[in-house]
């Protein structure tokens, strides 16, 4: 199956989907930080990214991370899924959607709210590798 690294500083998100997806085949890596991204990814070498958006030491870090990912060449090909509950926390009055990716804004395949159902999250893997 597929190498996924999961990008997330909640632990608990973090063991949940572990648990799903490791349970359908999949290695699963894990990094609580956006702080080196560009070399954790290549180090990793994922097949798929599952990238959080708001992270304790910047609540822009999941955004700036894709951006990051997406000038990176070799690393620019990797599917990012990003998975947030930035619409149902935050009071900042819009809403996050897949109309929303862009190159320039959310250079990601597709954009997801937590809680996910692990069938969705599944499908959405098997889609966005096949």
């Amino acid at each position: 199956m597929a190498r996924i690294l999961m990008i997330d500083d909640d632990p608990d998100i973090i063991e949940s989907l572990r648990l799903v997806l490791e349970a359908h085949g999949h290695e699963v890596h894990e990094l609580a930080s956006t702080r080196h991204v560009v070399e954790d990814v290549k180090r990793v070498a994922p097949d798929l990214i599952i990238l959080d958006v708001m992270f304790p030491e910047d609540p822009q870090g999941g955004f700036k991370a894709a951006r990051q990912l997406h000038r990176e060449p070799g690393v620019n090909v990797i599917p990012v899924i990003l998975l947030s509950a930035v619409n149902q926390r935050s009071r900042l009055g819009f809403a996050f959607t897949d109309s929303d990716i862009s190159e320039d804004f959310m250079p990601v395949q597709r954009f997801i709210e937590k809680p996910i159902e692990p069938k969705l999250l599944l499908d959405l893997i098997a889609e966005l590798l096949s």
